[in-house]
């Protein structure tokens, strides 16, 4: 596997999520212990300056006629921040307080304060007097220290009240800290986790849905993607897939249509010779009878002409559709000469001039465009043409406007047969070039099929455009040197299937 794909893999991104959301928790998780354990340290230094300076406060206010809360007040007004000591007292042996940080303890009982019970019990314990100093805890957060001295009136208890409460805050928010930047982490890392795998499988939801339009038989799916991951991998060969299910299908369908062409079509060739001969003895035979028995009364006569017409016109539909089915199944053979495009078509309008005129068609043909001649067979350029005129005058049976004009293109001319008619259905509109599709009641459907091959044949072109109600137009394309070919490239095999025709 080249590095490329590696680096755009689903593995290795879910993989540089986890190492980064690791990485990226250790070093938060370090930088917060850092802090935490600076502000503790810092704290704990300043709990000590704090009982050192209400230790130095309460020997300055013995050795002073000025109150504990004088030096107080100026030691506070020289800190920025608050300190731990809440309270300063000066006590002596009989509980009363004779100096205090707060005024309104002067003259009251230390019982009263509720911390004598403590500090009693701590003499008790000191022995009374015998210690220098101890410290009595309250609770948690309340401790008491309790310092002898002697003064020149006698024996004085020193006591500090102090609150170690910002140390526990302190580790309270520091642990809150780490588990709110640890869970932010980590959320971000699975919010980011989530997308992808959300992105992952979106995809598979869409191959799921085409893959059921596959099983159903619609083999027009093409999946698109810019992913490089292994959903991208897995939608390029799903692609390729149907690719290669709808040509396998499309070779089946024609295959198989090859084979039902071949086994129609060798019977229809052979009923077409057999039925050949005896059209002509029946067409000779019809212009016999007319001349012999033809009766003398000019009205018999004419009603006995038109019905012998009206043989011989059924006699020359059959022989006409009989030599559609051998034409459409034998090589094209050409013979290419210089022809004229304007003559062939102009002999073609001259014939139909007749009809059109009974059908109320006004015909145009463009004169003024200059074209060259072109190389091609001139009587199957006619066969072609012709039949494009007939379908076109046939699609105008209350009259309409037909059209023929030139147009100089790409080494070749173009002609453009418009009509104002009918006009085709869209859902018929692709198949009216595949054989024996037809949309009259006596058509045969080889007609515009033989159209298309005879000038596929000469190198050529045709398409068609159409609007229901409002008329169709047909392009041929022929170039001006006629590049014989033989029919669409398929596998040999197909291509000797489909030229044998079918009913």
């Amino acid at each position: 596997m080249r590095l490329f794909d590696i680096v755009h893999s689903f593995r290795a991104r879910i993989s540089l999520i986890l190492i980064l959301t690791l990485v990226a928790t250790s070093a938060v998780l370090y930088k917060l212990n850092q802090r935490a354990e600076s502000n503790i340290v810092e704290e704990v230094d300043q709990q000590r300056r704090d009982l050192a300076d209400a230790i130095d406060i309460a020997q300055q206010s013995l050795s002073s006629s000025q109150w504990l809360r004088d030096f107080l007040k100026r030691r506070r007004s020289q800190q920025k921040q608050e300190s731990s000591v809440k309270r300063i007292l000066v006590v002596n042996h009989q509980g009363t307080i004779e100096d205090s940080s707060n005024e309104e303890d002067i003259g009251k009982s230390f019982n009263s304060l509720g911390y004598g019970s403590y500090v009693q019990e701590s003499k008790k314990n000191g022995n009374n007097h015998t210690s220098h100093s101890r410290l009595q805890t309250v609770n948690s957060m309340l401790k008491i220290y309790v310092f002898d001295v002697q003064t020149s009136t006698g024996p004085l208890d020193l006591i500090i009240v102090f609150s170690a409460e910002n140390l526990p805050k302190l580790l309270h928010e520091s642990s809150i800290n780490r588990l709110l930047t640890t869970g932010s982490v980590l959320f971000l890392s699975v919010f980011i986790s989530l997308l992808l795998i959300l992105g992952f499988t979106r995809p598979v939801t869409t191959l799921v849905e085409a893959a059921k339009r596959i099983a159903s038989g619609d083999f027009d799916v093409q999946l698109s993607t810019k992913r490089r991951d292994e959903i991208g991998k897995l939608i390029m060969v799903f692609n390729e897939m149907v690719v290669g299910l709808r040509e396998r299908r499309e070779l089946e369908e024609r295959l198989h249509r090859a084979e039902q062409s071949a086994i129609v079509g060798r019977l229809a060739s052979g009923i077409a010779h057999e039925v050949k001969n005896p059209l002509n003895y029946i067409s000779l035979t019809i212009d016999y009878l007319r001349s012999k028995f033809a009766p003398s009364d000019e009205v018999l006569k004419d009603r006995f002409c038109e019905k012998i017409d009206g043989i011989k016109d059924e006699i020359k539909r059959l022989d006409r559709l009989i030599r559609n089915f051998l034409t459409y199944g034998r090589p094209l053979n050409l013979n290419p000469k210089l022809v004229s495009l304007r003559e062939v078509l102009s002999s073609i309008l001259a014939l139909s001039a007749d009809q059109a005129e009974q059908q109320l068609i006004k015909l145009s043909l463009d004169k003024e465009t200059e074209i060259p001649p072109v190389e091609a067979d001139i009587e199957r350029l006619k066969s072609c043409f012709s039949n494009l005129v007939l379908n076109a005058q046939q699609a105008m049976p209350d009259g309409g406007e037909l059209s023929i004009s030139f147009l100089c293109r790409n080494g070749g001319v173009e002609v453009a047969i418009e009509d104002t008619g009918t006009g085709i259905s869209p859902e018929n509109i692709e198949k009216i070039f595949e054989p024996y599709f037809s949309t009259k009641e006596t058509g045969t459907g080889l007609g515009l099929a033989l159209v298309k091959r005879i000038i596929e044949g000469h190198g050529g072109e045709i398409r068609v455009e159409s609007c229901l109600g409002k008329g169709t137009k047909f392009f041929v394309w022929l170039p001006v040197e006629a590049k014989i070919q033989e029919r669409a490239s398929a596998p040999s095999q197909i291509r000797q299937l489909e030229s044998i025709p079918a009913l």
